[in-house]
């Protein structure tokens, strides 16, 4: 394995595959949101099954999607690459909005991102893991 070290191009990227996630998400683009991911992406979220692959993100995008309208901001607190593999630490604070009841949530949290460099040069998404921040411990 390669284990250069993180070059400012590939933080670069790295931080433009997480800010189009983010973008995609808010303007509800499914079609985007996916093509950050490898189609062999796993999901891991808090208190629930792992999500695997691009069909069950996808299904499971489009019912969120429908449900739920969010903004949210995100800060990079470490990339780090060792060839085509990236490790990513960030945090997610923003607002999700009931489509139905209107009723707004606060979302705040720890994200762990693995990327992989696609052939093409492209880095995707490989495994997401997340957590929430509890109110009482933000800020």
């Amino acid at each position: 394995m390669n284990t250069s070290q993180t070059t400012d191009a590939d933080a670069k990227a790295i931080r433009s595959l997480g800010e189009e996630f983010f973008e995609a998400v808010a303007a509800g683009d499914l079609d985007r949101r996916m093509a950050t991911m490898d189609p062999r992406t796993i999901i891991m979220p808090p208190d629930r099954p792992s999500i695997v692959g691009g069909g069950e993100i996808r299904r499971l995008s489009s019912d969120y999607a429908a449900e739920y309208e969010e903004q949210c901001s995100l800060v990079y607190e470490e990339i780090e690459t060792a060839g085509n593999w990236g490790f990513v630490r960030a945090t997610v604070t923003g607002t999700r909005t009931s489509k139905s009841s209107g009723r707004i949530e606060m979302v705040n949290l720890k994200n762990l991102w693995i990327v992989k460099r696609q052939p093409d040069g492209q880095w995707k998404f490989w495994r997401i893991m997340f957590n929430s921040i509890p109110s009482s411990l933000a800020g």
